[in-house]
């Protein structure tokens, strides 16, 4: 029984350790009366606007699929002709190099004595950002803006298609606002 119990734990834990917290938030136009949309299309042929140097040029795909279908899910339906649809929809994509330094005091020295040094723990990692802005057709005006940002582990470097979905889903769970 203790081995079955910590080969769960063992599990566990590394399902965590490969979690990572997508931090999302939104601002909307109040003006703008979301009920009536019912359509939607891309703010242009190219609606990643706003791509890192370093992203590949396969993403937008993956991105364009997975907000219409998530888009789609909402009730929502796609129009080629952008002219036609009642919201547009543009993405912007990111990702900033960090650089995290703890320091903590050295280990503790014998009887009632603290030693003067630290150690110091240095952590690089990559912080990615995905955008939604959504206008409205009609008034050409900006009607929605939800961004996602997340650490971007190296399984999301080599298959980013669950990352997308993840930060998307994140993203469009506050649109339409309420």
């Amino acid at each position: 029984m203790k081995t079955s119990t910590r080969a769960f734990a063992i599990g566990v834990a590394a399902m965590l350790a490969g979690c990572t917290t997508i931090s999302a938030t939104h601002d909307f136009n109040p003006a703008v009366n979301f009920d009536q949309y019912r359509t939607f299309s891309w703010i242009s042929d190219h609606p990643l606007v706003d791509a890192s140097a370093k992203a590949s040029p396969l993403l937008q795909g993956k991105i364009e699929q997975t907000a219409r279908d998530l888009l789609s899910a909402k009730g929502y339906r796609f129009v080629d002709n952008r002219e036609q649809a009642d919201f547009v929809v543009g993405f912007g994509l990111g990702a900033t190099d960090k650089l995290r330094i703890d320091t903590y005091p050295a280990t503790y020295r014998g009887p009632w004595h603290w030693s003067a040094g630290h150690d110091v723990t240095v952590r690089q990692h990559t912080e990615g950002r995905l955008v939604v802005d959504i206008f409205d057709v009609r008034t050409h005006q900006p009607a929605w803006h939800g961004w996602a940002t997340t650490t971007i582990s190296v399984a999301d470097q080599r298959n980013p298609q669950a990352a997308i979905r993840s930060a998307l889903t994140v993203i469009f769970a506050n649109f339409p606002p309420s």
